[in-house]
């Protein structure tokens, strides 16, 4: 018997001891990812292992390694600072990365007092406190980096005309030291195929959605998204633009913060899901998917319609998108697209069992917040008093979801529900 205990403790001290070093083992690096609380942990808690772990891992594993480092060549803390955006959910994520709070820090002090006095009552204060106090109890709560919380002040830096380029300047220059990101850098075929295939859970949940909201068929969907990571990132989680254009789908910050529940620029799934919140707004306004793309490229839902400006870039990604969609009209197999698109495939069973971090939620989280303006004695007995960032009062059923809005509107006519970004509402 205290032969059998001597051998299990020198057994468990060997193994200690080659689980601190950069083992070569295979045996070793894989007991060491079944006992990680997720992928993500392990390759952050052995940062220091990268090439001795590496040979490995398995293939499904590589290629969620390979797809989050590309284009690779990363010092240790863009590396860290990585799988630390994969794993975060959106809250922590900005409370890590504060540099994407700099509405806060810059401009707090120039905000009216009638501004601030909108922005308590939005965020429960019982009583008004003086602007620096205010920030200091957000200090005292832990709210400082709160992008929920301080959703009022990025929206104010939004609206002020030219504030929020300045800002964007100094975001996309903390991002590219913080990431290793290179500006302008969008992924090449092989990341596209691994990346896709990787994200299939993502996009097959958000297609589906879609679909149901769109009414096309969810195999439509899924290009239409598709399509676009394509147009925009090639599938480079950490792409960038100049302009200050975040992730896959080359969203700006603003978007990601502002239009319904704030969530991190390189989340695929929630990037995946803002993109198909604004498509399904163009269709609730009545405009077609072809003029819904555009809009989304360019901000026009009449651009580039009839073969006019086929030069401009804009135009040029507007028909690109409709030459895809046309030849892979017959296509139902994601393998199928995949090759199509980038000439690869790596679709597979062992990809969807990764012990990663996934995104949770659906349309509805991240659905943009509005006010339904209650016309004449419509739902009078639930109305209440909003009052317009500006000044003035109307009556409503204060802050919903876009969808519950629509609902309304179905139930009792545009004419008697009106709409109102809550941009433009104090309360």
């Amino acid at each position: 018997m205290k032969k059998i205990i001597k051998n299990t403790l020198l057994l468990l001290l060997f193994s200690n001891a080659l689980m601190a070093q950069c083992s070569k083992s295979s045996t070793v690096w894989q007991f060491k990812l079944q006992n990680s609380t997720s992928i993500e942990q392990f390759f952050l808690d052995n940062a220091q292992c990268q090439k001795s772990f590496y040979p490995h891992l398995n293939r499904a594993q590589k290629i969620y390694f390979d797809t989050v480092l590309y284009p690779n060549n990363l010092n240790l803390k863009a590396y860290k600072n990585r799988w630390k955006a994969m794993r975060l959910d959106d809250k922590t994520f900005f409370k890590t990365f504060t540099f994407f709070n700099n509405y806060f820090t810059t401009h707090h002090a120039k905000v009216t007092s009638s501004e601030f006095s909108c922005f308590q009552k939005q965020r429960g204060f019982a009583q008004r406190v003086s602007q620096n106090n205010f920030y200091h109890e957000l200090s005292k709560r832990g709210m400082l980096h709160d992008v929920s919380y301080l959703y009022p002040l990025i929206r104010w830096a939004y609206v002020h005309n030219g504030v929020d380029m300045q800002l964007s300047r100094e975001r996309v220059r903390k991002a590219e030291q913080t990431f290793g990101i290179r500006k302008g850098q969008v992924g090449n075929n092989e990341q596209f195929a691994r990346f896709v295939a990787l994200f299939d859970e993502e996009y097959d949940s958000v297609a589906s959605s879609l679909a149901s909201s769109l009414n096309i068929s969810k195999m439509k969907a899924y290009k239409l998204l598709l399509i676009i990571t394509y147009l925009e990132s090639r599938g480079n989680i950490f792409a960038l633009s100049t302009t200050g254009a975040f992730g896959p789908t080359q969203l700006t910050l603003h978007y990601y913060m502002m239009y319904g529940e704030p969530n991190k620029p390189f989340s695929v799934k929630g990037s995946l899901i803002k993109l198909a919140n604004k498509f399904v707004h163009y269709h609730h306004i009545g405009k077609s998917l072809d003029s819904s793309v555009i809009a989304y490229k360019s901000g026009s839902l009449s651009k580039c319609q009839n073969s006019q400006n086929s030069s401009d870039v804009d135009c040029r990604y507007y028909n690109d998108y409709k030459r895809y969609m046309a030849e892979m009209s017959n296509m139902n197999s994601k393998s199928a697209i995949s090759r199509h698109l980038s000439g690869k495939s790596y679709f597979s069973k062992n990809l969807n069992s990764l012990n990663r971090h996934k995104n949770s939620y659906d349309l509805k989280h991240y659905e943009p917040y509005q006010y339904a303006v209650l016309k004449g004695n419509t739902l009078a007995n639930k109305a209440q008093q909003s009052q317009y960032l500006n000044g003035g009062y109307f009556n409503s059923l204060g802050k919903m979801k876009r969808s519950e809005i629509y609902e309304l509107q179905k139930q009792f006519g545009v004419r008697n529900i009106g709409v109102i970004s809550d941009k433009k509402v104090c309360y």
